[in-house]
């Protein structure tokens, strides 16, 4: 299963875009709510995670200590999706600043069509965007996976196929996000399902 830490608490008792996005494209998945419900007591019940978008930090982190969270994310070693502030954690925990870059509406992205994330999808793509926040340059151990004009570093991906970060919202359809961005959700699917077979024994 895969398991949502939700970020936003504008969706503390209605379900998000994100869980939408995850319905519409047949994801089983179960949330938790970090802002109320804090964190998956049991990690072996959650095969991936996705990170969400949201507004702060600070389940985890509180200036340059890390928070429970941060030590949750650090000590996860199966597939994650970060998605927004989902990415901009991830790059944290990689050592990377934040720099201010403020981008609200609909942009092209170009994406990396040979990264697992993106199979079978468009290029470019036109998604919704609203962050304030973005990376200066690509984590130690990342790769950059997709990109636009405005804020170059789009989409990232762990050199070890672990990890992935997107600064878009491919889950915001009603925002303008094409349809095709919805792919990304089953792709992340599939990354988890094949990292849970070759670790139990089923792969090759």
């Amino acid at each position: 299963m895969i398991c949502v830490l939700l970020n936003d608490s504008d969706f503390d008792r209605t379900l998000s875009p994100l869980e939408f996005a995850l319905e519409k494209m047949g994801v089983l998945y179960r949330t938790w709510r970090t802002f109320r419900e804090g964190f998956p007591q049991d990690a072996s019940c959650c095969d991936g995670l996705i990170i969400s978008g949201g507004f702060t930090m600070k389940n985890y982190f509180e200036e340059k200590s890390d928070l429970y969270g941060a030590s949750y994310l650090r000590n996860f070693n199966k597939p994650i999706l970060g998605i927004c502030l989902g990415m901009q954690i991830l790059a944290r925990l990689a050592g990377v600043s934040l720099v201010v870059s403020k981008e609200l509406g609909l942009s092209r992205v170009w994406l990396d069509g040979g990264n697992d994330l993106f199979k079978g999808m468009k290029s470019p793509l036109e998604v919704c965007q609203r962050h304030n926040y973005a990376l200066p340059y690509v984590p130690h151990g990342y790769s950059i996976i997709a990109r636009n004009d405005s804020t170059f570093i789009q989409a990232i991906a762990s050199k070890d196929n672990l990890k992935y970060g997107i600064q878009f919202h491919p889950e915001e359809i009603d925002l303008g996000s094409e349809m095709d961005s919805l792919k990304i959700f089953s792709n992340f699917a599939s990354i988890v399902e094949r990292h849970s077979t070759e670790n139990s024994g089923g792969g090759k």
